[in-house]
């Protein structure tokens, strides 16, 4: 889910507002900042640990790859995999002060200073990034809740209404909804025609109002 859909899900594009393209230019300095990460674990022969976070990397790249808008999913993936790494790191970096853990593979000197700074320096780079990534998902959560606030209440016809003209109300964001049946708007002529009630009996099995599947906020 972090990095494609699946089950062919679209994740959703929040367009950005001033402050998350702000939040999204540090966290752009922070994958950077990973990248170097990585490099240093390859070079302290830290295979496993520089092909994880080349993936983790991968996430926050394509969370805010778009300038159109940004994956609020993929910043929270990437947020937890941040202050997962920090959490490790610490412990880590714990061990290696005091002596309780080595690096398996003999390293030269130069491979050994790159190592002793990659292990005890990237806690605080992970705690860095995980506030800047999740400072950004908050933004985007903040943008995605307001633009379901602002959208119309939808209205569907029930299958079971559909002879009298009644009408059954979706929801909204704030769980409000119009009366389970009433009389149809006004724009809409109570009586139903025999062709308009077989078309709607035809068409109700196979509309869903608002697929999650389906939805997405791309232009």
């Amino acid at each position: 889910m972090c990095l494609f859909p699946v089950d062919g899900y679209q994740q959703m594009l929040i367009p950005p507002s001033q402050r998350a393209r702000k939040l999204a230019s540090a966290l752009r300095v922070v994958i950077y900042g990973h990248l170097i990460v990585i490099i240093g674990f390859f070079l302290s022969a830290l295979y496993v640990d520089g092909v994880v976070d080349l993936l983790g990397a991968l996430i926050g790249f394509m969370a805010i790859r778009n300038h159109r808008g940004y994956n609020f999913q993929q910043v929270l993936c990437y947020s937890i995999y941040l202050g997962m790494d920090c959490f490790w790191s610490i412990i880590r970096s714990t061990l290696f002060l005091l002596g309780l853990t080595k690096n398996q593979v003999p390293l030269t000197e130069w491979q050994y200073h790159i190592y002793v700074i990659t292990i005890t320096g990237s806690g605080f780079f992970y705690f860095i990034g995980c506030i800047v990534a999740w400072q950004l998902y908050r933004e985007l959560r903040t943008i995605f809740q307001r633009i379901m606030d602002e959208a119309p209440p939808l209205q569907i016809q029930n299958q079971q209404n559909a002879v009298r003209g009644q009408y059954q109300a979706v929801p909204n964001a704030h769980g409000t909804a119009v009366p389970r049946s009433g009389s149809a708007p006004a724009a809409v002529s109570s009586e139903v025609s025999a062709a308009e009630v077989v078309g709607s009996r035809q068409n109700s099995d196979n509309f869903t109002p608002f697929s999650g599947k389906k939805y997405s906020l791309r232009s």
